[in-house]
């Protein structure tokens, strides 16, 4: 016997915000792609958590400062990836 259908749900999206989830979902249908948003905000994971611990102290940047601050961490994490696949290696 099929599962019925979970309840519907109307939604009102801003258009742009409706852009932006059709141009990011992919392969998946738009509902999909907002499920999926949903429910990583129940279950975040780590790197959403430290993203959010970082946003505070980034605001209290001014534009280039908050650039060089994400340019630099870009290159740290390089770094990191290329030591960790050595040892993999």
């Amino acid at each position: 016997m099929s599962q019925p259908d979970p309840p519907s749900f109307h939604l009102r999206l801003p258009p742009s915000l409706k852009a932006q989830l059709q141009a990011s979902r992919g392969r998946n249908s738009l509902n999909r792609e907002i499920i999926e948003r949903l429910e990583q905000t129940f279950e975040p994971d780590p790197a959403l958590r430290f993203a959010e611990i970082l946003r505070p102290m980034l605001a209290a940047l001014n534009d280039v400062d908050q650039e060089k601050l994400v340019e630099l961490a870009a290159q740290a994490v390089e770094i990191w990836a290329k030591g960790s696949a050595r040892r993999r290696k």
